[in-house]
C-alpha cells in the first residue's frame, strides 16, 4: 500500500497498539502518558486524512493486497475525516478527564486500556468500507464499551449496563440478518459495490427491506426514539471520563452509518427510510428536549439532550435535500463538541458540590469560569444567536420549510419547540446551579485544576465553532455534495473499470 492508504489503517492501528501496551502493569504516571500519547497520536493521524481528502481524494487501504470489491478495504472521504477527526478530539479531551481525576479502582482493571480499545473500535466503525466490518467495528467497540459500563460494579452500573448490553447485542443480531439479505440480493457487501448494484439493479422491494432493516438497527445505536430508551439510564451510571466519550461519539457512530448507507449506498432506495428517518427524528427532538426538562441530575438532563440532537440529525437525513444533508453534517460537529463539553462540565460540577442534583444554588462565585463555559454551552446546545449550533439549526429549519411536505413542516414545529424547551431546561439548570445564595451549610469542593482546564479546552471547541462558522460550513458543503454524488466514491474504491467477478477455481491451477 502507498503512505496515504497506510493512512486509512493508521487511526485503528494506533489506539489498538496502544491498548495492548496499556495492559501491562506499569505505573500510573507511565499508564498517563502512553493514554494520552496514543490518542494524541490517533487525532494527529485522523488530521492527516482531513488534509489528504480535502481535494475530494478518496483513499483506499487495501488489506492483503487484495482489491475492492473481493478484499477487506479502509476507506476514507471527506465524510469519513471528519467524523474521524471528530471522534479523535473528544477521545483526546476523555483520555485527559481520566487523568486528571484517578480512579484506582477502575485503574487497577485497565481503564485505559479499555478506552484505547474503545477508541480503535470507533475508528473502525468511520473507515471501514464494507458492511460485514462495520458489523466487526461495533462488536469490537462493543465489547470494549461493555466492560467500561459495568467497571466498577455498582449496582446502577449492573442494572443499565445489562439494559444497554441486550440492546445492543439485538441490534447486532438484526445487522447480521440485514448483512445476509444484502449479500443474498446483491451478490457483495463492499459499499461501493453495493451502491453500484444497487444502482443497476433500479427499485426493489427486497432493497428497500434491507434498507429499513438497516435503520432499525443504526436507529438503535443512535438512539433515536423510541429505540434510544436505554440511553438516559446508562449514561449517567458511568465513569466521569467514560460517560463524556460514550455521550459525545457512540450515539455518532450510528448517526455516520446512517449518513453512509442512506447517501452513499442506497441512495435510490430513499423514499420509505427518508420518510421514517423524518417521522423518528420529529418524535426524538421532542422526546429528549421534554426528558430534558423533567430531569433533576446533571447527566440525566445532558444524557436526554444528546438523544434530542440525535433527533435533529435524523430530521436533516429524513429531508435529504442538498442543504438538509449539508446542516446535518455541520450539526454532527456542533453536537459532538458541545457534548463533550457539557459532560465534562458536569464532572467538575459534580466534584466541587459533592452532588448529582443541580439544586444546590450559588455556586457562580466559586466557579465563575466554568458559569460562563455553561453558558456559552446552553446557548449553543438550544440554538441560540451567535452561538454555531445557531447556525446549524438555522439551516436545517430553512431546509426542512424549502421541502414544505406536511411531515418536514412537522418536523420544523418540532424542532422549533424542543429548541425551546431546551433553553427552558438550560436555564433551570443555571438557576438551580450557579444562581442564588449558596448555603452556608453546604461544602464547596476543591476541583483539581487539570480537571476543570479539560472542561474549559472543550469549551473553547464550542466557542470556535461561533469563531470559524464560516469554513465549517463550507468543510460541511463540500461533504455534503460529495454524498449526492455518490460516483465519486464509488470510482474512488472499485477504479473506472467494471467489477469483474474471477471464474471459480478448477483446481488445474496448482498442476
Amino acid at each position: 500500500m502507498s503512505p496515504l492508504a497506510w493512512l486509512t489503517l493508521a487511526p485503528i492501528l494506533t489506539p489498538l497498539g496502544f491498548g495492548l501496551g496499556l495492559l501491562w502493569p506499569w505505573r500510573r504516571p507511565v499508564r498517563v502518558g502512553l493514554a494520552l500519547a496514543g490518542t494524541g497520536l490517533t487525532l494527529a493521524f485522523a488530521l492527516g486524512l482531513l488534509l489528504a481528502t480535502a481535494d475530494g481524494t478518496v483513499l483506499v487501504g487495501e488489506l492483503g493486497g487484495w482489491p475492492a470489491p473481493f478484499g477487506i478495504v479502509m476507506t476514507a472521504d471527506r465524510l469519513t475525516a471528519w467524523v474521524s477527526v471528530l471522534g479523535a478530539v473528544s477521545a483526546l479531551l476523555a483520555v485527559w478527564q481520566a487523568a486528571a481525576d484517578p480512579d484506582p479502582a477502575r485503574e487497577k482493571h485497565h481503564l485505559f486500556a479499555l478506552m484505547q480499545f474503545l477508541f480503535a473500535g470507533v475508528q473502525l466503525s468511520f473507515l471501514t468500507g464494507d458492511l460485514f466490518n462495520l458489523f466487526v467495528a461495533f462488536e469490537v467497540m462493543l465489547v470494549a464499551s461493555y466492560a467500561l459500563a459495568v467497571l466498577g460494579s455498582t449496582r446502577e452500573q449492573l442494572r443499565e449496563g445489562f439494559r444497554y448490553i441486550v440492546m445492543n447485542l439485538a441490534a447486532s443480531a438484526l445487522l447480521v440478518v440485514a448483512c445476509g439479505l444484502a449479500y443474498g440480493v446483491l451478490g457483495t457487501l463492499n459499499l461501493a459495490h453495493l451502491a453500484q448494484r444497487s444502482a443497476e439493479l433500479g427499485p426493489n422491494t427486497t432493497v428497500t427491506a434491507v434498507g429499513v432493516l438497516l435503520l432499525i438497527v443504526f436507529a438503535t445505536k443512535g438512539a433515536l426514539f423510541p429505540l434510544g430508551f436505554w440511553l438516559p439510564g446508562t449514561y449517567p451510571a458511568l465513569p466521569p471520563a467514560v460517560g463524556t466519550f460514550f455521550a459525545a461519539v457512540l450515539t455518532k457512530v450510528g448517526v455516520y452509518a446512517l449518513l453512509r448507507v442512506f447517501t452513499t449506498v442506497f441512495a435510490q432506495e430513499a423514499g420509505v427510510t427518508n420518510t421514517l428517518l423524518l417521522l423518528l427524528g420529529t418524535v426524538t427532538m421532542l422526546y429528549g428536549a421534554l426528558g430534558a426538562a423533567s430531569q433533576r441530575e446533571w447527566r440525566r438532563i445532558l444524557s436526554f439532550l444528546v438523544v434530542s440532537s440525535v433527533g435533529y440529525l435524523a430530521f436533516g437525513l429524513g429531508v435529504g435535500t442538498a442543504e438538509a444533508v449539508r446542516a446535518s453534517v455541520g450539526y454532527f460537529a456542533v453536537s459532538v463538541l458541545v457534548t463533550t463539553a457539557l459532560f465534562s462540565i458536569a464532572t467538575v460540577a459534580e466534584r466541587a458540590s459533592g452532588s448529582r442534583l443541580v439544586r444546590v444554588r450559588g455556586m457562580l462565585d466559586a466557579l465563575p469560569l466554568l458559569a460562563g463555559c455553561f453558558l456559552l454551552c446552553a446557548l449553543t446546545v438550544a440554538g441560540l444567536p451567535p452561538s454555531g449550533g445557531f447556525v446549524a439549526k438555522y439551516a436545517l429549519v430553512r431546509a426542512g420549510l424549502a421541502e414544505g411536505s406536511l411531515l418536514a413542516l412537522l418536523a420544523v414545529a418540532s424542532a422549533l419547540l424542543s429548541s425551546l424547551i431546551t433553553l427552558y431546561a438550560m436555564l433551570n439548570v443555571w438557576r438551580g446551579f450557579f444562581w442564588g445564595q449558596h448555603p452556608t451549610w453546604l461544602p464547596i469542593y476543591r476541583v483539581p485544576r487539570p480537571l476543570r482546564a479539560s472542561a474549559y479546552a472543550a469549551s473553547a471547541l464550542v466557542a470556535g465553532l461561533t469563531v470559524f462558522a464560516g469554513p465549517l460550513f463550507a468543510r460541511a458543503d463540500a461533504t455534503a455534495a460529495e454524498l449526492r454524488d455518490n460516483m465519486r466514491y464509488i470510482r474512488g474504491v472499485l477504479g473506472d473499470r467494471p467489477v469483474v467477478i474471477p471464474e471459480p477455481p478448477t483446481g488445474e491451477e496448482v498442476k
